[in-house]
């Protein structure tokens, strides 16, 4: 919220009229319906437990976020305000580039810190090694470390190409970007998932978004 607020598309409106701005607002919602749907996602996923403890799908100071359904919920919620708003999906979508990859790191952070998303085992020490909520003395693959620098990087990337992509590629680049990190990942990860198919739920989800973000670049790109 702070980068939409800062580098907002009207650079000349006052501090105040910067918090009701397009893309802060839009930015708003899509925080909201992003968290909204990964909570839903982790307690359907998990509806065995919370059937038998309904009260729990309010705590959400205890965790269980969905990674990929915050990313869907982002897009749901896009797609709404757009509808309602009448505004450009594509100039909304870019605007919330940069946010979208800062989210996404601050969440690799987190599950560094509380030892969700923890990697398979290591047979030998490595540069940079992960935790799982164990406090375990396993070594495991740096898949948290491994997700926020990635995200880093994207941040980094998306910066540089900011005014050289037609209007909707930075947005659908930063899609991919986040779908090709959570995507790779997923192949060190041993925290448990629903399997289909012998993948992750999480590896399926992901290669759907990268390909919805493929999609995107084509689409805006032919438009141009």
């Amino acid at each position: 919220m702070l980068w939409l607020i800062a580098t907002g598309s009207e650079p000349n409106l006052s501090p105040r009229r910067r918090l009701t701005n397009d893309p802060v607002i839009a930015g708003v919602v899509v925080l909201v319906t992003g968290l909204f749907l990964a909570r839903m996602t982790f307690v359907l996923l998990h509806s065995n437990y919370y059937y038998a403890h309904p009260i729990e799908i309010l705590y959400t100071w205890q965790g269980g976020l969905s990674g990929i359904g915050g990313v869907a919920g982002a897009l749901v919620g896009l797609g709404i305000y757009n509808r309602v708003r009448g505004e450009s999906f594509a100039s909304c979508v870019d605007a919330l580039a940069i946010p979208a990859a800062i989210i996404a790191s601050s969440c690799w952070l987190g599950c560094w810190m509380e030892g969700c998303a923890y990697g398979i085992p290591l047979e030998s020490q490595f540069p940079l090694t992960g935790i799982d909520m164990f406090n375990s003395d396993i070594l495991r693959w740096p898949t948290q470390a491994s997700g926020a620098i990635f995200s880093l990087l994207s941040v980094g990337a998306l910066v540089t190409l900011k005014d050289q992509l037609p209007q909707g590629v930075l947005g659908m680049v930063s899609l991919n970007l986040i779908a090709l990190g959570i995507l790779g990942i997923s192949f060190f990860r041993s925290d448990p998932s629903l399997l289909i198919a012998g993948f992750r739920l999480d590896t399926l989800a992901a290669l759907g978004l990268a390909l919805i973000g493929i999609g995107g670049i084509w689409r805006y790109t032919q438009k141009s």
